[in-house]
């Protein structure tokens, strides 16, 4: 008895010590985890931005933001923005990688996205191609099971929302998924006829029906 009310005092500020240690831990990572998400939601809004001339009244395009899209309400993806034109269905997934100051992303033979900020740091990246692949995925099952067509031109594209970044291929690296400056996005779209198909204002007004009823279903699913 006499030995544990000796040991008590020191595990108590053991664990006091541990708790403070677990408590800084977890703010950093929460603002850390805040800033990644500010710093995505400024790189969409760049990209929105650049879009809007597809938007207008008399536009042959239909860009959606942010919404979900899946076979059914339950195994759905959320896709950054989605634009359906003649040329067929383009999935862009957009990054805002190096912030506003920039940088240098090198891709290497194994696919490993290496990003070199401007301040001399570097540090592996998730390669988003698997993220673009996903998205196809599910994407495939939405027109096959509610839109009633297959074989579809489609395209997932990366774009780059930084106007300070530089991407280096390794001659080896995965080049299916196109990464591009956000600048170069509205011609990258309007020039897309990866099958030589044409789709009809009635077939893009059918698809974007659907779009639209499987995002509200998706999220009043969430809800």
């Amino acid at each position: 008895m006499e030995t544990l009310l000796t040991i008590l005092p020191i595990i108590l500020v053991v664990l006091a010590a541990l708790y403070f240690i677990w408590k800084v831990h977890s703010r950093k990572k929460n603002k850390i985890k805040k800033e990644i998400m500010k710093s995505g939601s400024k790189g969409e809004s760049k990209v929105q931005s650049v879009l809007r001339t597809l938007e207008k009244s008399n536009s042959r395009y239909r860009v959606y933001h942010n919404i979900k899209l899946g076979p059914d309400p339950l195994h759905t993806n959320e896709y950054d923005t989605v634009v359906v034109g003649p040329g067929g269905i383009l999935h862009i997934e957009t990054k805002n990688y190096g912030g506003e100051r920039g940088g240098i992303i090198d891709i290497d033979s194994n696919d490993n996205w290496i990003l070199h900020k401007k301040n001399g740091y570097s540090k592996i990246i998730t390669n988003p191609i698997g993220q673009v692949g996903s998205h196809e995925y599910r994407l495939k099952g939405f027109l096959n099971k509610r839109v009633g067509v297959k074989n579809l031109p489609m395209q997932g594209i990366i774009v780059l929302s930084c106007d300070n970044i530089t991407v280096r291929y390794n001659k080896k690296a995965n080049k299916d998924v196109p990464i591009i400056n956000r600048h170069e996005l509205v011609d990258f779209i309007k020039d897309y006829n990866h099958k030589k198909v044409i789709l009809y204002p009635r077939t893009i007004k059918r698809i974007c029906k659907r779009i639209e009823q499987m995002n509200s279903m998706a999220k009043a699913k969430a809800n």
